[in-house]
């Protein structure tokens, strides 16, 4: 999984080779818990805040929000749940 970010002017490209299965039940928690179709300012916080952590904090919050279009923001949200829910969905046929 990857993200590119503007942080600095420059565009900066963001992977991680491994989905911690922790990561897969914060996925789920913050499904749960949020409207994704109706997100308000926690629960977006919240969302960037998984989404750092799932990048091992190679990048922070701000520079997350600083760094990424605003018409990038929700797809990108979107992408990143998916493929973290998606992961454990695709490995086992019977989940």
């Amino acid at each position: 999984m990857q993200i590119t970010l503007l942080i600095d002017g420059q565009e900066k490209t963001f992977t991680i080779p491994f989905v911690k299965a922790r990561m897969f039940r914060r996925a789920l928690e913050l499904r749960k818990k949020y409207d994704f179709n109706n997100i308000d300012v926690e629960a977006l916080d919240s969302i960037i805040a998984f989404i750092v952590e799932l990048f091992n904090e190679q990048f922070t919050v701000d520079e997350f929000y600083d760094g990424i279009a605003a018409d990038r923001l929700i797809p990108t949200i979107s992408d990143c749940m998916n493929k973290v829910i998606g992961v454990a969905k695709t490995s086992d046929p019977n989940v």
